[in-house]
């Protein structure tokens, strides 16, 4: 519990008047009673607004991930839209790879067509070569009557139309191989280019979620922490209305106490015969306090490692009992993350108040609300809560216990241990 401190942000003590070792609380009691209620008053007005507005900032931040989340689920449409346009691309590139595969074989066709052609001019070049160069005209003047010339004329057209028809289409397969080519380079560009657009798009629209998902994680932080402060006034709201029933009871307490003592002042004048003025009480001149439970004290009050002790711890057993160390109101009686199971008690003597706390309990036998005497059993020793073993950690505090702890002293300064 040391170094961690409670749920609570603030903390009230109330106003106890009693009667601690015979002795009287003066009679002002009551009215510094209704003071300290008035100031809970103030300060629980304080916490509802505070209440409010962390109501409004958790409306606020959950409105804003709201709108991020709408923002997100747009992204991931888009970027599931990106996806699919990229698997249909590379559905396209892997057809154009098929067509481009084919394409090849046609090229291979294509020169091996040509290769073989290339074969057939060559011979033909070495067959006109052996035989000597023939002059077409020779050939038709040649011709030793008209039908001679006819059937040399079409000879030679046949010859010279399969040359020429061998030559065009081997400029046709020459000029289809360069465009299939260059068709293949361009499809191949093309898709290339729309592949690293979306690519690109893709991962622009990521880094974008990304960006959001790091302020939502921040927004969903910021909510904890809001809902943490949240639930700290909620519970500081519920400690305001059992304070307030609880100093209630201290004001009809001492307002009977009061009307009691008047009774008795009234009688002993009335024995003695009638005379004389009423004696004011006697004020409380020790003994306010007494031990809370038996044990050595294994941990004082200060400065312990890197912080404060802020109250000394007793040893001993597990079941130990632990006593209220003065007559008071119970005002918190709960299990803290830090404390254990706690009890804390609010103490009125001689016009000043106390608060002592009794932590790391095994178990509790008070409740918020309940009036305890000086002696009373209200727990047994444990080690709940952040501790390392079996002990009591009692705490005193001269005025109201805070947060800070502020008001905390050494118990051994008020109690002989």
């Amino acid at each position: 519990m040391e170094g961690k401190k409670l749920t609570l942000a603030i903390t009230l003590t109330l106003g106890l008047t009693t009667m601690l070792n015979g002795s009287f609380v003066h009679a002002a009691s009551v009215s510094e009673l209704n003071k300290q209620q008035k100031e809970l008053e103030q300060k629980k007005s304080s916490v509802n607004s505070e209440l409010n507005e962390a109501s409004q900032k958790l409306e606020e931040n959950k409105s804003n991930q709201a709108a991020l989340s709408a923002d997100m689920q747009k992204l991931d449409a888009e970027i599931q839209e990106a996806t699919q346009k990229l698997d249909e691309i590379n559905q396209q590139i892997n057809q154009k790879n098929q067509e481009i595969t084919n394409l090849e074989n046609e090229i291979k066709q294509i020169e091996e067509r040509i290769k073989k052609r290339d074969q057939l001019l060559k011979e033909r070049a070495r067959a006109m070569q052996a035989n000597g160069t023939v002059n077409y005209l020779d050939v038709l003047l040649g011709s030793q009557s008209f039908t001679d010339f006819i059937s040399r004329v079409t000879a030679v057209s046949t010859i010279m139309e399969a040359d020429k028809s061998i030559i065009e289409e081997h400029k046709r397969d020459h000029k289809l191989l360069n465009e299939n080519k260059l068709k293949i380079e361009q499809e191949k560009a093309q898709i290339e280019t729309l592949k690293g657009q979306l690519e690109s798009t893709k991962a622009t629209l990521e880094t974008k979620k990304a960006e959001k998902d790091q302020i939502l994680a921040k927004l969903k932080e910021e909510q904890d922490s809001l809902e943490e402060h949240y639930m700290d006034l909620q519970e500081q709201q519920q400690l305001y209305a059992n304070q307030e029933a609880a100093i209630k009871k201290a004001i009809e307490l001492e307002q009977k106490r009061q009307a009691e003592a008047a009774k008795a002042q009234q009688r002993e004048a009335a024995a003695s015969g009638g005379g004389g003025s009423f004696a004011p009480a006697a004020p409380v001149t020790g003994g306010l306090f007494i031990r809370p439970t038996g044990g050595s004290i294994t941990s004082g009050f200060g400065g312990r490692g890197s912080g404060h002790h802020f109250g000394i711890d007793i040893g001993g057993s597990a079941g130990d009992p632990v006593y209220a160390a003065a007559s008071g109101v119970v005002y918190r009686s709960y299990y803290s993350s830090s404390y254990g199971n706690v009890v804390f008690i609010t103490h009125y003597i001689n016009g000043q108040t106390y608060d002592t706390i009794y932590a790391h309990l095994s178990s509790r036998s008070v409740n918020e609300g309940d009036v305890v005497q000086q002696g009373q059993y209200i727990g047994a020793k444990g080690t709940t809560g952040q501790s390392t073993g079996v002990h009591l950690h009692f705490e005193l505090h001269v005025g109201k216990w805070n947060v800070a702890k502020s008001n905390a002293v050494d118990p051994r300064s008020y109690i002989h241990f």
